[in-house]
């Protein structure tokens, strides 16, 4: 199942701590429609030291609370340190979803937020209202979800299963209402192209139809392009099951393909999907770049644990991250030692449901119960201080196995033991192989269970974890570094034609 960075939400925007404060200057959206479509809803001071201008196309640029956004927000640092100013165009934050103000601030100098509309179009509205009328002479309403692109249309309910005649009715509103949303960001860039100088654009996906909007950016502009694919676009693991079927195969290949033809560079985030590129079009050879997002150095708030045992995650809970086999472990671990609440606990943050289910729900079934506590969605610094706080920190897996979790480089930085929930075969396992993480098949309860026991057992010993990137290796300058290297060598390229 896609990962939380390859959903759409067009829901309204919900706020993560405290309203967006007036001296950040967000410009809302009924502000920008009324100064023109030039109008950045957030900017920061220019950079004096900006010799080259990057586009960026980002659908979830911050102050989106998406983890996806945190890879673009380190990047633009250590690119405005670079020289680099960059414009972005992304969904307008009232569009965004859930959102933390707090990450405008982290943005560098020379950054400008061009926004567009999430709203669906009327005819989008009128076949899903149609849709639902139909759903409820069938089988009984689910959970609803929030909308998304890269995923369900997310106009109703999600079911697992469905006749072929509904999973082909689902992938046409998908494709048609990503292609709607494409178009407006394709507008918005090819104002800002004619209006300014670019030496590149940049697409960072999913959702895919990112890299669709900058393509048709880049050649009307006849710029270099590059595509970040921050996780698989065609692959059959990529693929929703709600969605299942020969169109969607059809449609993603043929995207994907006209994508990666049309880029002068194409990055992915992990070498397994490097790999997979390759096997896929061997063309692209010498045109693609593995960069891996990296741990940050920005100061970690300092975490006292204390004599308590914390298992814990941050991150949102999508299809195919179930915590189910992870709560039932970790109940039997505390009942077989007899650890009280205030001894041994695991907390999660960010979504506090899974399939419309509660988190609480599913702990308490599960025989967690006064072990479990979920904070819901915070602001990024309440999550760090929960990490440096946390004794163990979980991985849950992704259905895509070449996709690293942004988080795990995050985790690296904590003084904390980790246990990732991942294949053996996949990029996450590959990453790993030489660290003292523990890596769990994410359906294998008994080895969660001996796994945490272990943990839990070293803990009242007396022992202590220490930070896998203790020694920098997995630092994300490094990474930054390959990426900026090849923008460089792009723009003088393009420069001197």
């Amino acid at each position: 199942m896609p990962s939380a960075e390859s959903s759409l939400q067009l829901t309204a925007t919900t706020l993560v701590g405290t309203r967006v404060a007036d001296d950040l200057g967000v410009v809302s959206w009924e502000d920008t429609i009324r100064q023109g479509s030039l109008t950045p809803f957030f900017q920061t001071e220019p950079n004096p030291d900006a010799t080259r201008r990057l586009l960026l196309v980002f659908f979830y640029f911050p102050p989106s609370a998406e983890v996806g956004a945190l890879r673009w927000l380190s990047l633009s640092r250590f690119g405005a340190e670079r020289g680099w100013a960059i414009d972005v165009v992304s969904l307008h934050s009232e569009f965004m979803g859930t959102v933390d103000p707090t990450r405008l601030r982290q943005l560098p100098q020379g950054i400008r937020v061009f926004g567009f509309s999430g709203d669906r179009p009327a005819w989008y509205r009128t076949m899903m209202s149609a849709w639902g009328r139909i759903r409820r002479r069938g089988a009984p309403q689910a959970a609803r979800g929030p909308a998304r692109v890269d995923r369900t249309n997310g106009a109703e309910p999600y079911h697992p299963a469905g006749t072929a005649w509904r999973r082909l009715f689902r992938t046409r509103a998908h494709f048609a209402l990503a292609d709607a949303l494409a178009r407006r960001a394709s507008a918005i860039g090819n104002e800002l192209t004619a209006a300014n100088q670019y030496d590149v654009v940049v697409s960072s996906g999913p959702p895919h139809t990112a890299h669709e909007a900058a393509m048709t950016i880049a050649a009307r502009a006849g710029l270099p392009l590059v595509v970040d694919m921050r996780d698989p676009w065609s692959d059959e693991s990529a693929m929703p099951d709600e969605l299942r079927g020969a169109v969607w195969r059809r449609e993603t290949r043929a995207r994907e393909r006209a994508c990666v033809s049309a880029a002068n560079l194409v990055v992915v985030t992990s070498q397994a999907h490097e790999e997979l590129q390759l096997a896929k079009y061997p063309d692209v050879r010498g045109r693609i770049v593995t960069v891996m997002n990296g741990a940050d150095s920005d100061p970690l708030p300092k975490g006292s644990p204390g004599n308590r045992f914390v298992i814990a995650f941050t991150g949102l809970i999508y299809l195919g991250r179930n915590p189910r086999p992870l709560f039932r472990a970790a109940a039997r671990v505390a009942r077989s030692t007899g650890a009280a609440p205030n001894e041994f606990a695991v907390e999660f943050m960010g979504g506090d449901a899974c399939e419309g289910v509660p988190l609480t729900t599913i702990a308490r079934e599960e025989g967690l119960g006064a072990h479990f506590r979920s904070h819901g969605f915070r602001p990024r610094r309440e999550a760090l201080e929960l990490l440096s706080n946390a004794t163990l920190l979980v991985s849950l897996p992704l259905r895509t196995e070449m996709t690293l979790p942004a988080k795990l480089f995050e985790y690296t930085r904590f003084d904390a033991w980790l246990l990732a929930l991942a294949d053996s075969d996949s990029a996450t396992a590959r990453l790993l192989a030489d660290t003292d993480a523990d890596v769990v098949q994410p359906d294998d309860v008994d080895s969660m269970e001996r796994a945490i026991a272990n943990r839990f057992a070293q803990f009242r010993a007396g022992v202590r974890p220490a930070a896998l990137n203790r020694d920098g290796r997995f630092d994300r300058a490094t990474q930054s570094a390959r990426l900026f290297d090849a923008l460089e060598e792009l723009s003088a390229t393009a420069r001197q034609r």
